[in-house]
């Protein structure tokens, strides 16, 4: 079964409400081995629903809509599922006795508009809503299935646990399972890691595709079967090639500042963190992670108060790891020191470096960080080195 997510609400389009139900459905089709081809978003207007509802149906045998269900002039999915099916709409005198009851029990009064949401395309399945009060509903068609659930998110996630995903089950026979799994990697740019696993993003099954988070790369392999063991077995056998490929550079399913909280926990090891700059890319990268700054015993921010070129502010880095874990007597010293001037491109030299018991570590990058994203790619850069030591087997190239 191919499926289609179409979330409709003119405050979706507006980006005043985020439309977190089309990737809690993604997800949950997926699992049930259900393909999803795309997802949508749509206002609150008939004719463009039905427009949208008709060009999915093209493609797919289910379409899920979200949203629009409520008792106002705006809620006009019914509507618009309607027309794209050529039904029209038929009153449900059992739907009104329902929501009137609901308004019953929660001792409300219950509004004349709100008999607009027993009306349901002729033929129509209604989907009882114990959450809420506005009825969800599926239509079986000659080109495929519309099941239209409620926009509020705790009663969507309650109908299609409850009532989607039984009926798919047991009435249409999904029994197949989609997974996925979810690889990080350093140290090579996505351009290097695409060819180097190109034949397996070609592959129809298992999948691969990439994706890049300020110098940190995604690798998600998704498997279908019949069988979670037999999903596992196919997600298992990709793993185990983008490894052989890819060697120390990938780091695991764990992402990349978690991993090195990790592993200052496994190794005991405390940290200190000196930031040449206020924008303090290794604190924010560390404290974005659940216990990210455990082993961090102190952090040091001294921002540039003369001009520094490239050479100045690698050594100004390595006597910054230096004297912060100096100062914290702590086992490591993590520096980052930004020159006060860009190259002829825009982009500004930015070093590194690892105060070790063993010795030093240092690299030095070339960012743009005029780009909101900028500083995050030092703070990727940071916690690269230090995850290169902490891993004795790592041998990523910095």
């Amino acid at each position: 079964m191919n499926a289609e997510i179409i979330a409709i609400g003119s405050e979706l389009l507006l980006g005043a409400t985020v439309d977190t139900n089309s990737a809690y459905l993604a997800r949950h089709l997926a699992a049930a081995g259900i393909n999803l081809y795309r997802k949508a978003v749509v206002g609150d207007n008939t004719e463009r629903i039905a427009a949208m509802v008709r060009e999915a149906l093209e493609r797919v045998d289910l379409v899920i809509c979200t949203g629009g269900l409520g008792p106002t002039v705006d809620d006009v999915t019914r509507e618009g599922v309607a027309l794209a099916l050529g039904r029209e709409l038929e009153f449900h005198e059992a739907l009104l006795e329902q929501i009137a009851a609901r308004f019953a029990a929660m001792n409300r009064t219950m509004s004349p508009s709100n008999r607009q949401q027993a009306y349901l395309p002729a033929g129509a399945r209604a989907i009882e809503n114990p959450r809420g009060t506005a009825p969800a509903f599926l239509v079986e068609d000659a080109r495929g299935t519309v099941i239209v659930l409620p926009g509020v998110p705790h009663e969507m996630r309650y109908l299609f646990e409850h009532a989607v995903l039984p009926y798919l089950r047991n009435e249409r026979g999904i029994s197949s399972v989609i997974l996925v799994k979810t690889l990080h990697a350093v140290g090579l740019g996505e351009s290097v890691i695409g060819e180097m696993v190109a034949d397996l993003m070609q592959a129809e099954n298992p999948t691969l595709g990439i994706s890049a988070k300020q110098a940190r790369y995604e690798l998600r392999i998704g498997a279908r079967a019949e069988s979670q063991a037999e999903a596992e077995a196919l997600v298992a056998q990709a793993e185990a090639t983008i490894r052989e490929r890819l060697g120390s550079n990938l780091i695991g399913d764990e992402p990349l500042a978690a991993q090195v909280v990790r592993m200052l926990a496994e190794q005991q090891q405390t940290l200190t963190i000196y930031e040449g700059t206020l924008m303090a890319p290794i604190y924010r990268a560390l404290s974005a992670t659940p216990n990210g700054l455990a082993h961090v015993r102190g952090v040091l921010i001294h921002p540039l108060d003369r001009p520094t070129d490239e050479h100045a502010a690698a050594s100004l880095a390595l006597a910054g790891a230096i004297s912060a874990a100096d100062r914290w007597r702590s086992d490591l010293g993590l520096a980052v020191q930004a020159s006060s001037t860009s190259d002829e491109r825009g982009f500004t030299a930015v070093s590194v470096a690892l105060c070790t018991p063993t010795g030093m570590r240092q690299a030095t990058r070339k960012y743009d960080l005029n780009q909101p994203e900028g500083w995050e790619f030092v703070g990727t850069l940071a916690l690269d080195l230090l995850h290169e030591y902490l891993n004795p087997n790592t041998t990523a190239s910095m």
